[in-house]
């Protein structure tokens, strides 16, 4: 999962910031007007790879991206009297430094000139589809993200990080029961070094990258995944409501059912932040940012936080934000968190646990904008005085959900009542 981005802006009082997209075909494949800019340019920010590729009779000052890359904006900010121009990979827009220029410096202050990225040309090679492919990024992310789109007859597209990531990705797909499944790494699109192979991730998990040149990946390569499912694979919808056996747990889990209406209350959209306070094995925020949404799990029982640590990863969204912190602790920390990666403003929370914590439903209904929706679910008789109790303040829904689940009885069979949840929901207008 994306992390949510910064939101301090930095206005471009004194000019403009021009961000050109670049191929492999470098400068001579740039439009007439991005050849202009760049020979008119008093400052060029860029890598080092994409600087080399400027003719000689450049005459800019040219200022090579620092590590972390968030450093360069205060470079970028003091050069802006010289409307300075930045060098991106094809499209910049798409997984690309522009979003990160625009969300710090705002759109209106920015022009960008795209290329192809190089996902439209591994497109145009293979002839796959782009809109009926999962599209991701794992550079700079974990690859267990690729968990989170695994399915028969799926078909994803990712940026890789580094030469490494193509036998990465295959061992976990094999791991999956997706040996079968064909890789087509591609690398250097555009230029004149354009390689692809393709492969099953059976045979990409052996491939080195090591002193072999016949063996060696390069650096700059994009992913085709063409899945195929084994009879080993565990087919995981994509929810709500995954198997209880799908998770690593204590037996402190939402059961199956009542997750799938938790979730369904909790009314999950792209990019929509959760709070999952009282985390347990973190079924609710994993399932959450399975549909698309960024999450952070809130969670006292060290032994828990590891558990939800592994089914994170496991199930492909190990970028969840977890807190191993008491309630009042980690909303303490809400309160002085300078970093928004930390503790993103919530547009939905969950409280699965602590419900009996003095005046944390009306904190949590206070840190919620319009439109943000409060749920909770308890199976005590006090956790439920208190839902009633702020039902009767804000409003909202209060629901009593049931499940039995069919059990061994002796030699016989019956149902076995599971413990009725309270389930609270309230929407803020």
């Amino acid at each position: 999962m994306t992390e949510p981005a910064h939101t301090d802006k930095t206005p471009a009082q004194n000019g403009k910031i021009t961000v050109i997209g670049i191929g492999e075909d470098g400068f001579s494949g740039l439009s007439p007007a991005a050849c202009q800019v760049i020979k008119q340019a008093s400052i060029i920010f860029g890598g080092k790879r994409h600087l080399a590729m400027l003719p000689d009779d450049v005459s800019a000052r040219q200022s090579p991206w620092i590590s972390p890359f968030y450093d360069n904006m205060p470079l970028i900010a003091d050069a802006l009297a010289q409307n300075p121009v930045i060098l991106a990979s094809g499209d910049p827009m798409y997984f690309g430094v522009g979003n990160t220029l625009a969300d710090h410096f705002g759109f209106e202050n920015i022009s960008i000139f795209p290329a192809p990225s190089s996902i439209n040309l591994a497109c145009a090679r293979t002839g796959w589809p782009l809109a009926e492919c999962d599209v991701i990024t794992l550079h700079g992310r974990r690859p267990e993200n690729l968990r989170a789109c695994l399915r028969p007859r799926g078909k994803i597209i990712a940026l890789s990080h580094d030469a490494t990531t193509p036998a990465l990705a295959a061992v976990m797909l094999y791991d999956a029961g997706y040996g079968d499944s064909n890789i087509t790494v591609c690398e250097r699109l555009g230029g004149e070094h354009e390689k692809i192979t393709t492969k099953t991730a059976r045979e990409w998990q052996h491939k080195a990258v090591g002193h072999d040149p016949d063996n060696l990946i390069d650096p700059l390569n994009v992913i085709l995944i063409d899945l195929v499912a084994d009879a080993t694979a565990t087919i995981l919808p994509l929810g709500p409501g995954l198997p209880d056996d799908a998770f690593i747990h204590d037996g402190m889990i939402t059961k199956s059912e009542i997750r799938a209406q938790t979730i369904s209350s909790l009314g999950p959209w792209k990019g929509a932040v959760l709070w999952d306070i009282g985390a347990g094995c973190g079924s609710i925020s994993i399932e959450w940012m399975r549909l698309g949404g960024c999450a952070v799990a809130i969670e006292r029982d060290g032994n828990r936080c590891d558990m939800i640590g592994k089914n994170a990863t496991r199930l492909g969204t190990p970028d969840l934000i977890l807190h191993h912190a008491s309630i009042g602790h980690a909303l303490d920390m809400a309160k002085t968190a300078s970093d928004p990666h930390r503790f993103p403003a919530p547009d939905a929370i969950f409280i699965g646990g602590g419900i009996t914590t003095p005046d944390l439903m009306e904190h949590c209904w206070n840190l919620l904008s319009t439109h943000g929706r409060l749920v909770a679910n308890t199976v005590t008789l006090e956790g439920e005085q208190e839902l009633f109790r702020f039902y009767n303040k804000f409003g909202g829904t209060l629901s009593r959900l049931t499940i039995s689940r069919l059990a061994a009885r002796g030699n016989f069979t019956g149902w076995h009542n599971l413990a009725p949840v309270t389930h609270y929901v309230g929407v803020k207008s």
